[in-house]
């Protein structure tokens, strides 16, 4: 964990000594502590949280910025999430609840391929999700959902278990590398380096490039989405084909 947990990361003093008059006494719970902020919800403070990483960036999300976004005590924060990462993975949690589940198409093939395109297109407007993803530490069990329809597609379009996880991972990896190659959290100035280097290739260098590059039918704005689509279906039907 990030931040010091409980009441003791507001700097509130927990003594019994004070010289606090009825008001203050009324404040407080049978125990002594605090009773919760009124209005202040888990709901809220989730929706704080992603509030802050949404405008700020995910390195920005602390108890206190949060407390801050809510005009209130981080203390008051962890009677609803237990810490920074609990807090993360409740936002983690509300946004995989967006993944497409049902999605119409006439087989399963068709339906794997609109759901993978939805996903897509979805998660590129959360591309901070994905720095958490690669990872390694956390899942929203959310998601679970979205992988288990991409599954039951894939084995009902023919492949054994044993080669629908694999095939699964196959088609996941795909749109997360289209996703993380051009979806930066930030975009970057333009021109950037990156448009500059692939703007001058140098055709007696590297002629293969330059030639592929100049015939490439996907590099206007916009195109990456059709551009993984057409990536997409060719995986999909090579990896049912090779069962069928």
């Amino acid at each position: 964990m990030s931040e010091q947990s409980g009441p003791a990361a507001s700097g509130e003093s927990g003594g019994s000594g004070g010289t606090g008059g009825p008001g203050e006494a009324a404040d407080r719970g049978r125990y002594g502590r605090r009773r919760p902020r009124p209005g202040l919800t888990t709901a809220g403070v989730v929706a704080a949280g992603r509030r802050v990483i949404e405008r700020d960036g995910i390195e920005a999300l602390t108890m206190r910025a949060v407390a801050t976004e809510l005009g209130t005590a981080p203390a008051s924060l962890y009677r609803h999430v237990t810490d920074r990462d609990a807090l993360l993975l409740a936002v983690l949690e509300e946004i995989a609840a967006g993944l497409p589940v049902d999605v119409p198409g006439a087989d399963p093939k068709a339906r794997l391929l609109r759901r993978l395109c939805d996903a897509h297109d979805y998660m590129a407007g959360h591309a901070w999700v994905l720095h958490i993803l690669i990872r390694g530490e956390l899942v929203a069990e959310n998601a679970l959902d979205f992988s288990n329809a991409c599954l039951a597609d894939l084995m009902a379009a023919g492949l054994p278990p044993a080669r629908a996880m694999p095939a699964y991972r196959s088609c996941w990896h795909l749109v997360l590398g289209e996703l993380l190659a051009d979806h930066p959290v930030s975009p970057p100035r333009e021109p950037s380096q990156r448009r500059t280097v692939f703007a001058s290739v140098d055709a007696r260098r590297l002629p293969d490039l330059a030639r592929a590059q100049a015939a490439d039918p996907y590099r206007g704005p916009g195109a990456h989405c059709a551009e993984l689509a057409v990536a997409l279906r060719a995986l999909i039907d090579g990896l049912v084909g090779a069962e069928e």
